[in-house]
């Protein structure tokens, strides 16, 4: 039995489809027990909800240059990527973190994908708030800041940023996964921005 959204599912219906999985709409549930109606022949019946099997998966979560050691539970035919987005909900850490997986690690090596039944372990890095690494030049020297910002918050090459007391232009941003972005315009979130280069305004 396969849950389609909130309200149907999909099952085997007892009058027309024995064999063959049908739409179902939810009439009500109680525990395991869910009374459906059939899409195609209106026949009512209880199905029994079978629940998802899960793993604990061991998942270390850096930011910046600390890491924290979590578990987290998932789905044990879930298949888990490298750059996939992650809700990290520890109670033992009593933390939440959104974080993007760095690695897989699965069998003794790493990989780039994986089921949660599969995988040894989990390196991830924290994207709800980052550290963004700034260079800043103003003609002779170059100067290095870090900003702590929140994942989502928007960087555009050419735009003028208030860095502290100084005002910088943004000439190019170096990215985790795709380089340099240098045309005038290019946005890029916090979360993916490995530096950040700038020219000092005077």
């Amino acid at each position: 039995m396969k849950t389609r959204s909130d309200l149907q599912i999909t099952t085997t219906c007892l009058t027309c489809s024995p064999e063959e999985p049908r739409l179902h709409h939810i009439i009500k549930q109680r525990g395991s027990e869910v009374l459906v109606r059939c899409d195609d022949c209106g026949s009512v019946h209880t199905v029994i909800s079978k629940p998802v099997q899960t793993a604990s998966v061991r998942t270390i979560v850096s930011r910046g240059e600390d890491s924290e050691r979590c578990t987290i539970e998932l789905p044990v035919d879930h298949e888990v990527y490298v750059g996939d987005e992650l809700l990290v909900d520890d109670p033992a850490a009593d933390e939440v973190y959104l974080v993007e997986v760095a690695s897989v690690e699965s069998d003794g090596r790493r990989t780039v994908v994986a089921t949660a039944a599969e995988i040894d372990t989990i390196w991830a890095r924290a994207i709800d708030e980052v550290t963004v690494k700034i260079a800043i030049h103003d003609g002779t020297k170059t100067e290095s800041i870090r900003m702590q910002v929140f994942g989502d918050h928007e960087y555009t090459v050419g735009a003028i940023e208030k860095i502290g007391w100084k005002n910088a232009r943004i000439v190019r941003i170096k990215t985790y996964k795709r380089g340099f972005k240098k045309n005038k315009g290019d946005v890029v979130l916090a979360k993916d921005i490995k530096r950040i280069f700038t020219e000092r305004m005077r």
